[in-house]
């Protein structure tokens, strides 16, 4: 069913018994419970530690995968990870736009808790604190090698650095390819400057300097892996495109620049599969691709409402497919319940024995018992925040939102910070995945109850989120 072929009158059918219970069982916190903390019996580990290859798109959308619903653009060597191992049904990135998503994967929190809330840019003075553990740092514990080729978005001062947070190497820009001049960086050292005229224009055109820019972070990629397959690695690999400005070296897509730029990244996808497999190492390697929100401008959202920026469904709701032989049980599994950026933490360092630390709040939960057997399992609520701010939440099929503001105007700046009229609204997602049929009206006493939990969790994360940085 496509998030268009359902009517308000099947909504409100199916939502009717639903809609009565109480809202009860889960918790927004996910390290606090014994879900949350071990895979139990149906997550056993693979006999020797595992390695993982993390590829992140930039912007791409949920529908813009042939395997989750693409026409014109054509994902082969991605669409054969799913079709081997998991298609994630209802994976939401960390936020809606770039860096806070990227803190929340590395963190396994909500960016707001470590300090993320927002967009970092050139020069800025923020960026990831030193008191944070990223999911690099863990790995090292148990022994990893750990690389990242491509966008870092974590803040650009030495302090930032990502292999001062736990990368032995780097390769890529330090933020969004959309800027005037991006450095390129190999570990500490600036090799080259991209040029980019359009940047912060009305009509910003192709990224033409930057066409090569995929095809180098691949390169070293498979460089780096070469020399470290006889270790267990940690291979994160956050592209630029399809950002845009878009540009690639491929331009035969029926999809057009958007489209090329996400075949060409399936193309290296393929080259990827062969080595790991050239290296005999492919069976116990975890290979996931997602993306790290949704499309801006350019791009299919599966027919879901929203952009990048909005906590709508499309601006968040991203593709996420998986394939670890070692660790899976079955294959070709479409899993359908909510699953999330937060949860690559604590399910990577439970895959490899680390443990977490005791004195920060992780908000994802291991997931390996829904990777090992493709069983469903229960989710922590997933928080929609943008900055500071909680727009909505989703416990269990229910989303309510209480705030919402327009899609980034382009090059502009500006946002809608009090678009809060039709509010707050109520959807049932499993009957309507698009957000087309408010049900507030309806069920106002489940309203209510929604309306707390969100009140009572922002206030706990904003309290945490003050007793560590002031």
């Amino acid at each position: 069913m496509t998030t268009h072929d359902v009517d308000r009158r099947t909504v409100l059918k199916g939502a009717g018994v639903a809609g009565a219970a109480t809202v009860a069982g889960g918790v927004f916190g996910g390290s606090g419970s014994a879900l949350a903390q071990s895979g139990g019996a149906e997550g056993q580990l693979p006999a020797s530690k595992p390695n993982f290859v993390f590829i992140m798109t930039d912007d791409q959308g949920y529908g813009d995968l042939s395997s989750y619903g693409a026409t014109l653009t054509r994902t082969p060597n991605i669409d054969g990870i799913a079709r081997r191992g998991i298609a994630f049904r209802e994976h939401y990135a960390g936020s809606p736009v770039c860096t806070p998503s990227r803190a929340a994967l590395l963190t396994g929190a909500w960016a707001p808790r470590v300090d993320m809330p927002n967009v970092v840019g050139p020069g800025s003075s923020e960026g990831i604190s030193e008191q944070e553990t990223l999911l690099p740092e863990y790995l090292k514990q148990a022994g990893y090698a750990t690389a990242l080729f491509g966008k870092w978005h974590l803040g650009d001062q030495p302090r930032h650095h990502p292999m001062e947070h736990g990368f032995d190497r780097w390769y890529g820009i330090p933020y969004s390819n959309d800027y005037p001049t991006i450095p390129v960086y190999d570990d500490h050292e600036v090799v080259t400057e991209i040029v980019y005229p359009g940047a912060l224009t009305p009509d910003p055109g192709p990224g033409d300097d930057q066409d090569w820019l995929t095809t180098a972070l691949f390169e070293k990629a498979f460089e780096w892996i070469d020399d470290h397959a006889d270790e267990p690695f940690f291979c994160y690999i956050p592209t630029s495109q399809p950002h845009e400005p878009l540009a690639s070296e491929y331009d035969e897509s029926p999809g057009g620049p958007h489209g090329s730029s996400i075949e060409e990244i399936d193309q290296f996808v393929g080259r990827l599969l062969e080595q790991l497999d050239e290296l005999g190492i492919r069976h116990n390697t975890c290979i996931v691709l997602t993306s790290d929100n949704g499309p801006w401008w350019v791009g299919d959202t599966g027919g879901m409402y929203g952009r990048k920026s909005e906590t709508y469904e499309g601006g968040i709701k991203v593709p996420f497919v998986m394939e670890w032989p070692a660790m899976m049980r079955r294959s070709g599994v479409d899993y359908e319940r909510p699953t999330c950026h937060i949860d690559i933490l604590p399910t990577f360092c439970a895959a490899v024995g680390v443990p977490l630390d005791p004195d920060r709040v992780i908000d994802g939960q291991n997931i390996l018992p829904a990777i090992r057997t493709g069983r469903p399992m229960e989710h922590v609520d997933i928080a929609y925040y943008r900055g500071n701010t909680l727009n909505a939440i989703r416990h269990g099929d229910w989303k309510l939102h209480v705030r919402r503001e327009s899609n980034l105007g382009r090059f502009t700046g500006r946002l809608d910070w009090d678009a809060t009229e039709e509010m707050p609204q109520l959807f049932d997602l499993s009957r309507d995945p698009g957000e087309h049929y408010d049900l507030s009206d309806h069920y106002p006493e489940l309203t209510a109850r929604l309306q707390t939990r969100l009140s009572d969790f922002d206030a706990s994360l904003k309290a945490d989120h003050a007793a560590h940085y002031g």
